[in-house]
């Protein structure tokens, strides 16, 4: 990405297209970027499959993310994507090259203030799921209202594809209400799943940490 400094009539410093530019000594200069010919290391096919596992991932659940994400991002430069990729990068990977996958019990999905969920479950009914949470006994009065978003996601899809897939709630229940419950098919049911919890204030400017509910 490339960068305009001191506005519109400013140098430009970064990438555009398969332009780089950059200032040397005091010039603003301009070139084609340069394809590497050398074979790739072994670090680099590591990153490369890591972005790739946090991707599929993160992409089917990017509504989720832009309100669970956008706290964390708050008065930076950075996007909740970006964050969200950041962090679970770190923090949410298992394994070694060519094996790294996803360690779904670390993965985190919104990132924010609020109190998370208290010792939440699901139960899996025939026409969907149900969630369940506590409440904590000294819990602000404030945060009792908030309402709960809810992210099912199926990493072998729900189809032939076998496209990652995610189904979600952005506004449900109250905290107090402690049951919310997500309508799915036959066919989703019977697919792997892997579940997450937060809550949402009412103004959507603050959010908890997401709780990894489980399968």
């Amino acid at each position: 990405m490339g960068t305009l400094n001191n506005g519109p009539f400013g140098h430009l410093n970064g990438r555009v297209g398969n332009l780089v530019s950059y200032t040397l000594k005091g010039k603003n200069v301009v070139r084609a970027a340069g394809k590497s010919t050398k074979p790739p290391t072994l670090a680099r096919l590591a990153n490369y499959q890591r972005m790739k596992v946090v991707n599929a991932f993160l992409k089917p659940m990017l509504a989720f993310l832009n309100l669970g994400f956008a706290k964390a991002v708050e008065d930076t430069d950075r996007n909740p994507y970006n964050e969200a990729v950041s962090f679970n990068k770190k923090y949410a990977l298992q394994g070694a090259y060519p094996n790294i996958n996803m360690d779904y019990s670390k993965a985190m999905v919104s990132k924010g203030d609020l109190p998370p969920a208290l010792s939440p479950a699901l139960n899996v009914l025939s026409n969907g799921i149900e969630f369940s949470w506590e409440m904590q006994s000294n819990i602000a009065p404030q945060c009792l209202n908030n309402r709960v978003m809810l992210v099912i996601y199926f990493p072998e899809g729900v189809d032939a594809t076998g496209i990652p897939k995610a189904a979600m709630e952005l506004s449900g229940t109250r905290r107090h209400e402690c049951r919310d419950f997500m309508a799915l098919s036959a066919k989703e049911l019977a697919k792997p799943f892997q579940a997450y919890i937060a809550f949402i204030a009412d103004d959507r400017l603050n959010v908890s940490n997401s709780v990894w509910v489980g399968v």
